[in-house]
């Protein structure tokens, strides 16, 4: 009976002592991830930087098209980004619900401007358009912060 009563305690303690093992590994695993993850966030927040400084320049620099129709678009669609930004600084929600008709003509217009570009306009139009985009939404977002 001692025999049966010390072998059963010698099981429990090697039991015990390979969970703790186990504990151990997995908790050395959770931190090995955790830098891991730090490490890819630490690289997107520099690549979306990168992004940004690269979208900043080109929006900086309004391209000129061969088309004329799509040149006075693009002059238009200007003007509305510079109205959209002052009334995001002034914080003048009236003027702003004003915007979203403007804002619906511009897109049914672009629709018509997108059959009308020639193979390098439309790569100035492709890049033009995607720098304009991430410009609109930073200032929506300054909008939705105050």
């Amino acid at each position: 009976m001692k025999k049966f009563f010390l072998g059963a305690l010698a099981l429990v303690f090697l039991t015990v002592i390979s969970c703790k093992d186990a504990a151990n590994k997995a908790e050395e695993a959770a931190d090995t991830a955790e830098e891991a993850v730090e490490e890819v966030a630490e690289k997107v927040e520099e690549a979306a930087e990168e992004v940004a400084e690269a979208v900043e320049t080109a929006v900086d620099g309004v391209p000129n098209f061969d088309n004329a129709d799509v040149q006075k678009y693009v002059e238009k669609y200007e003007a509305y980004m510079a109205e959209y930004a002052k009334i995001v600084e002034s914080k003048d929600m009236t003027a702003f619900a004003g915007l979203a008709q403007k804002g619906s003509d511009l897109g049914k217009e672009a629709g018509d401007i997108a059959g009308k570009l020639s193979g390098d306009d439309a790569k100035k139009w492709t890049d033009y358009m995607t720098a304009s985009s991430a410009k609109m939404q930073e200032l929506a977002k300054k909008m939705t912060q105050q």
